[in-house]
């Protein structure tokens, strides 16, 4: 690689990070969930919502979950 494309490695993965990084809520009862999408090597991505309570995996959700609403999120993270 040239000079010029090593330096843009940093900023690509940095920005990368941060378009994939999770998404915090706060429940009806004040608690903060965290919702990330992880990707596991036998199987596809999940969303994991998890909190001080505990966590749910939701296997199927739709590509766009980032711009659902809040409240969008927490039904959608009741379904297995």
């Amino acid at each position: 690689m040239s000079g010029v494309e090593q330096d843009a490695l940093p900023q690509l993965r940095s920005r990368e990070r941060a378009e994939v990084g999770p998404r915090v809520l706060t429940d009806e009862e004040g608690r903060l969930w965290r919702v990330r999408e992880l990707s596991f090597a036998d199987a596809p991505p999940s969303l994991i919502f998890d909190s001080e309570l505990g966590f749910r995996r939701v296997r199927v959700y739709p590509a766009s979950w980032r711009s659902l609403s809040d409240e969008a999120l927490f039904e959608l993270s009741w379904r297995t």
